[in-house]
C-alpha cells in the first residue's frame, strides 16, 4: 500500500468503487464508506431527509454501516455456507423432494408467514444434509418444526407466545413442544450455530427494492423461478445464491419486454459481489440460462410428477399475481435471446472461430494427443 499520514485516505486501484482505505496512527488499513454504489445503496442513501421515520431510520443505518459492505458480508457468508448440490441430490429423491417443500410452502402460507421462511428452511435442511456430522437427524417433521422455530426466534417479528402458537399449529399439536426444543438444539449443534444466512430471495429483493411498484411483476415472476430452482439442487446451488437471484430477475425481466435499462443496471449492481476467475455478465449468463432451461423443462414435462404437479401450483399463483396468461410467457424465446448474446464472445475465444477463417484447430496438428488427426487433414490457411 503507498504511504500516507493518518487519517489520510488512501484510493487502492483494485478496490471497489465507491470504497477508499485510510490509515489510523496505529497504521491500520480500515475501510471507509465513500459514497454508494448499488442501487439499494443509493434508494436508502435517498430516503435520508424523509420525514417518515422508519425511512430515515433505514438511510442512517445504511451510512453508518455502508450499504454495500453490508451487501458484500451477506454474499460472503452465504458462499461460506452454500452446501454442495451433489450432496444435496444425493440426500432426497427429486419427488420426495418435491413434497416436501409443498407442504412447507402450504404450512406457511396457509398461516400467512412471509415466502422467505420457506426458502431459509430448505436452505438449512440442505445444510444439513450437506453436513457429514455424527448421529442421525429427527424426524422429517420434527426436523422441519424445529428449523421453523429457530428462524422465528430470531425475526424479530414473532413475540414468544406468538411463535409456539405458530408451531405447534404447523404440527397439528401431534409433536410436544420440548421435543421439538430438543431437536432444535441437536440441528443448531450440527450447523456450529450459524443461521440467518441469506437466501436467493434475500438477494433478489435487494437487488429490487429500489424499484417500487413498477417492478412488483417483475419480481414476482422472479420468485416463481427461484421458488422453481428450490426443486432442483444443480439450479439452486449450482452457483452463488446472489448471481441465481439475479439470473431469475434477468430472465424476468426478458421474458417480460422490461426496459433494457434496468438489465445494465443490474449489471452494474452485481459489481458489488466480488467473484474469481469469471466475468460478472458471464455469470449472470448463466444463471440466466440454467433457470430458463429448468422452466421448459418444466413446461414440457421433463420432470418428476410431483415436480411437476407443483411447478403448475407455483405458475397458476404467479400468473394470478402478475395478471397474465401463462400461455403469453415465452421463455424458449428468452432463452434464445440469451445464447444469442452470449454467442459472439464465445466464438471469439475459441479455436473455432481459425477454422472458420480457413485455418484448423490446433488439437487436429497434435498427433500425440489425437492420433486419428493428422495435418494433412487440417483445411490450408488462405
Amino acid at each position: 500500500a503507498p504511504l500516507a499520514r493518518p487519517g489520510t485516505s488512501v484510493g487502492f486501484p483494485s478496490a471497489m468503487e465507491g470504497s477508499v482505505y485510510s490509515m489510523d496512527a496505529g497504521n491500520a488499513i480500515k475501510l471507509e464508506a465513500r459514497r454508494p454504489t448499488s442501487s439499494l445503496a443509493k434508494h436508502l442513501h435517498g430516503k435520508k431527509m424523509s420525514k417518515e421515520y422508519t425511512d430515515a431510520l433505514e438511510a442512517r443505518v445504511a451510512e453508518e454501516g455502508d450499504a454495500d459492505s453490508i451487501l458484500r458480508a451477506q454474499h460472503d457468508l452465504s458462499e461460506r455456507e452454500r452446501p454442495s448440490p451433489d450432496r444435496v441430490a444425493t440426500a432426497m429423491p427429486v419427488a420426495q423432494r418435491a413434497l416436501l417443500i409443498r407442504w412447507i410452502m402450504q404450512a406457511f402460507e396457509i398461516l400467512n408467514v412471509d415466502e422467505q421462511m420457506v426458502h431459509v428452511v430448505a436452505l438449512n435442511i440442505d445444510r444439513l444434509w450437506a453436513t457429514s456430522g455424527e448421529g442421525a437427524l429427527p424426524p422429517l417433521p420434527c426436523l422441519v418444526l424445529a428449523l421453523a422455530c429457530t428462524e422465528f426466534k430470531t425475526d424479530g417479528y414473532h413475540r414468544d407466545r406468538e411463535w409456539k402458537n405458530v408451531i405447534l399449529q404447523m404440527g397439528r399439536g401431534q409433536i410436544p413442544l420440548p421435543q421439538i426444543l430438543k431437536a432444535e438444539f441437536q440441528i443448531l449443534s450440527r450447523l456450529r450455530y450459524v443461521v440467518g444466512i441469506p437466501t436467493p430471495l434475500t438477494f433478489l429483493r435487494g437487488l429490487t427494492q429500489h424499484l417500487g411498484d413498477e417492478a412488483q411483476r417483475w419480481t414476482r415472476l422472479a420468485t416463481f423461478l427461484l421458488e422453481m430452482a428450490l426443486l432442483e439442487p444443480e439450479v439452486q446451488y449450482g452457483c452463488p445464491h446472489a448471481f441465481l437471484a439475479a439470473g431469475a430477475f434477468a430472465a424476468s425481466l426478458r421474458v417480460l419486454e422490461a426496459p433494457k435499462m434496468h438489465r445494465q443496471e443490474l449489471l452494474k449492481d452485481l459489481e458489488v459481489w466480488p467473484i474469481e476467475d469469471q466475468d460478472h455478465e458471464d455469470l449472470l449468463w448463466q444463471c440466466e440460462e440454467d433457470v430458463l432451461q429448468l422452466w421448459i423443462r418444466c413446461r414440457d414435462q421433463q420432470v418428476e410428477l410431483e415436480f411437476y404437479e407443483l411447478y403448475k401450483v407455483l405458475e397458476a399463483r404467479c400468473c394470478l399475481s402478475c395478471k397474465v396468461e401463462a400461455r403469453s410467457l415465452d421463455p424458449r424465446s428468452a432463452l434464445a435471446a440469451v445464447r444469442e448474446e452470449r454467442e459472439p464472445d464465445h466464438i471469439k475465444t475459441t479455436d473455432w472461430a481459425l477454422w472458420l477463417k480457413g485455418g484448423a484447430p490446433h488439437f487436429l496438428a497434435e498427433e500425440r494427443e489425437f492420433p486419428w488427426a493428422s495435418t494433412a487433414g487440417a483445411v490450408p490457411a488462405n
